[in-house]
């Protein structure tokens, strides 16, 4: 995953945070949990967690530097709430998290067996975990589409051996992909999202800020028009400019009381 720009993102994450936040106040929270925030981004999320367990702690972890930067600098005045680079794969907390939560981060996780199998880990026998993400469907992702571009003559020599930085797994796989990690789905949902940016100019700058692992194998002055070319193409799947559809997997996760060993 690439290093995303924290100050960046927080200037165009309205959608994500919109989703993620509607996903946060649909959790039942006694109010001394010990949360961990998987892909935490800014610590938006994290801090709405946060005010909602004024007796227990949250912590969040994202693999990029710069966004765990942006979310240590924020001010606020809460006191139960950290912050520290990690990924997902290779976290080894110990199982002491009542509640691991994910939103729009999963993902940009190519192995999800191990994410899966690292979030049980973390949880205490009978802990749960909330997760939510793009799923695969029958529409072309952004994503997808960006893949796509990457052959075409003008970025194909740039993007020689560029492996896919994402996966949307199919929503029926969740359930084994859980129970190899000895994770249980309690509940689960498929929707599909749509978000209007209002214009394609917004649309594309936001695509800039979250296409880092793209853009990475750029000159700085190619990014603008591989970016053009991914939204001109995208917007023959969704019809108009400004438009952005995603399919969103939601799933409430429980971690059986068997004990389960680092792997």
């Amino acid at each position: 995953m690439a290093n995303w720009d924290g100050a960046g993102y927080a200037h165009i994450s309205g959608l994500q945070r919109t989703m993620a936040t509607d996903a946060v106040e649909s959790v039942s929270l006694a109010g001394a949990e010990h949360v961990l925030d998987v892909g935490c981004g800014d610590g938006y999320v994290t801090r709405l967690i946060a005010a909602r367990v004024p007796a227990g702690s949250v912590l969040g972890i994202d693999p990029s530097p710069r966004m765990i930067e942006a979310a240590r600098t924020a001010d606020d005045q809460l006191t139960n709430i950290d912050f520290g680079v990690g990924d997902v794969t290779t976290m080894t907390f110990p199982r002491d998290f009542d509640l691991i939560v994910s939103f729009n981060a999963l993902h940009w996780v190519p192995d999800q067996q191990a994410a899966y199998r690292h979030i049980a880990a973390a949880l205490e026998p009978g802990g749960r975990a909330l997760v939510q993400y793009v799923c695969g469907g029958p529409r072309p992702s952004i994503e997808d589409v960006a893949m796509a571009v990457t052959g075409d003559a003008r970025w194909s020599t740039a993007f020689a051996g560029f492996a896919r930085p994402f996966v949307h797994i199919d929503p029926d796989a969740l359930s084994s992909i859980a129970a190899s990690a000895d994770l249980e789905v309690i509940a689960h949902s498929v929707t599909d999202r749509e978000w209007d940016f209002g214009s394609r100019e917004a649309f594309a700058r936001w695509c800039t800020v979250g296409f880092g692992d793209w853009t990475a194998r750029l000159p700085s002055a190619d990014i603008p028009a591989f970016i053009d070319d991914v939204v001109d193409r995208y917007e023959a799947v969704v019809g108009r400019p400004g438009l952005f559809r995603f399919l969103q997997l939601r799933a409430q996760l429980s971690r059986r009381t068997a004990v389960l060993k680092h792997s």
